[in-house]
């Protein structure tokens, strides 16, 4: 008997096929009502509005968005190295500390991380109000507990036999410790976390859209009075924003060891454990917390039937927004596969990151009806530009052997770049999508709250109301959804790696 084996490629291609229902509801939903809008959406790309007034804006909205984003990045990351620690394996065998605390940790960090921050800042403003704090908070939360999952996966693949060697001889087990993650923290603060700098400040602009301040207020504000030059200048200084960062964070090197680096880091550390425990206190001590507590207090409840339609609907718009993004990218970048069309394409993906998925929505609104798939469009091409960004850079790298002997032997380009680079990425281009997928899922509570579906529709609804008991549900439902999502999509990445 012939043995079934996966073939990557044709599994990278194969979720195209949700657009045949996701298409079929879209067409019925077609209307032209706002495409005038639509039309002059675009055209102010190529017009933005560029005064004193607008750059002094700018400049304001920036600097606040920035100082958001710097500070939540900042925060998450050293609390991040320290919960990854905590999180890690190798603490617990160096100080030899029951197992069961490694445990505990986890599963907390693991429900803090399965809860988008749009959705901590929706909550935590319906709670205290909208202020500059708030911000910061609902980034940190889920980013800490990010960011420490990928500093206890690192730490983890230090080799046990150092660790018992250490506590073989009786040396200074923190000294050890700090001698054993040290490079490590390093490798993955430059991998990893000069990324998550970007990563705070578009969730800055994310949240921004919901109030909190920044230049995503002004976006917002701009699309509502449909000032389109206006919010493209918005839209563009961002851009600007984006790509200098990304630039500077090029040029940071860390492979050199600096002894002054090093005492800066630490003094930078601490300094900022310090500073955000007092300010904690002093946040808790200055809020009122009788909404909070009518949180425990409340009796009502969601419909039974109602509430397993939304949980289905918050599946299949995952399902289908990361069917989207997963096999879109290939399959466009393999169609129009010339310099020209590429750079287009680059362009175009570019800009499905840059604009956020709120906005994105709320366009495509302009000439749809609401719509489950109307949602899982918006989401499914905002992290298409996502992947399309990885799929670029890898194939870029990647030797061109095979690619070069297929044309030389007169078959065709398409079918040399399917057969000759993209077939060597799929597996791992595969594996990135299954992480991607777990963020797909957390980000259908923002769809979900512009679009009117699932959970995210019900979440904004029931905040609304000050019905708590209805937070509450459809919180501990999302973040059901999230986890075993992880899980499922853990299982599929060990499996691809």
């Amino acid at each position: 008997m012939y043995k079934l084996k996966f073939n990557y490629t044709s599994i990278s291609f194969l979720p195209i096929l949700v657009f045949i229902p996701l298409g079929y509801e879209l067409i019925n939903n077609l209307h032209f009502g706002g495409l005038n809008l639509f039309q002059e959406f675009l055209v102010s790309a190529l017009n933005p509005k560029i005064d004193n007034e607008i750059i002094i804006k700018v400049i304001n909205r920036l600097n606040e968005t920035i100082l958001i984003g710097f500070f939540s990045w900042l925060v998450s990351i050293i609390f991040g190295i320290i919960f990854g620690i905590l999180s890690s394996n190798i603490f617990y065998k160096i100080f030899n500390i029951p197992i069961v605390f490694y445990g505990v940790i986890k599963s907390i960090l693991t429900i803090l991380r399965s809860i988008h921050e749009v959705v901590w800042g929706l909550l935590l403003m319906q709670i205290y109000g909208i202020n500059f704090s708030i911000g910061i908070i609902a980034i940190c939360i889920p980013y800490i507990a990010v960011n420490s999952k990928v500093i206890a996966e690192q730490l983890e693949t230090i080799d046990y036999k150092t660790i018992e060697s250490i506590n073989q001889i009786h040396g200074p087990k923190l000294s050890s410790l700090l001698t054993l993650i040290w490079n490590p923290i390093i490798i993955t603060f430059k991998n990893f976390g000069l990324y998550r700098l970007e990563c705070s400040i578009r969730s800055t602009v994310m949240l921004g859209l919901f109030g909190i301040g920044g230049i995503g207020t002004s976006i917002f504000l701009s699309f509502q009075t449909l000032n389109f030059r206006e919010l493209w200048s918005y839209l563009w200084s961002l851009a600007i924003l984006i790509i200098i960062s990304r630039e500077i964070f090029k040029k940071i090197k860390f492979n050199k060891p600096n002894k002054n680096l090093s005492i800066f880091i630490i003094a930078v550390f601490f300094t900022t454990i310090l500073f955000t425990f007092s300010y904690s206190l002093y946040f808790i001590f200055n809020n009122n917390f009788e909404d909070l507590n009518s949180l425990l207090k409340s009796s009502s409840y969601l419909e039974f039937f109602y509430f397993l339609k939304l949980i289905l609907d918050t599946i299949i718009l995952s399902l289908l927004s990361t069917g989207i993004a997963i096999s879109l990218p290939p399959i466009v970048i393999g169609i129009f596969n010339n310099n020209s069309s590429k750079i287009l394409i680059r362009f175009f993906a570019f800009f499905l990151r840059l604009i956020p998925t709120p906005v994105i929505l709320l366009i495509l609104l302009t000439f749809n009806n609401p719509s489950l798939s109307l949602a899982a469009l918006t989401l499914g091409l905002h992290n298409a530009g996502i992947t399309s960004k990885l799929l670029f850079t890898n194939l870029e790298s990647q030797d061109k052997s095979h690619y070069v002997a297929m044309r030389s032997l007169g078959i065709s380009k398409k079918t040399s770049w399917l057969f000759g680079l993209f077939s060597q990425q799929a597996k791992s281009y595969l594996a990135y999508c299954a992480y991607r997928s777990d963020i797909i899922i957390r980000e259908t509570a923002i769809v979900g709250v512009i679009g009117s579906v699932g959970l995210g529709w019900q979440l904004q609804e029931s905040l609304s109301s000050f019905a708590w008991q209805e937070v509450t549900t459809v919180l501990i439902a999302y973040s059901s959804i999230a986890i075993v999502g992880e899980l499922i999509n853990g299982k599929i990445k060990n499996g691809l790696t």
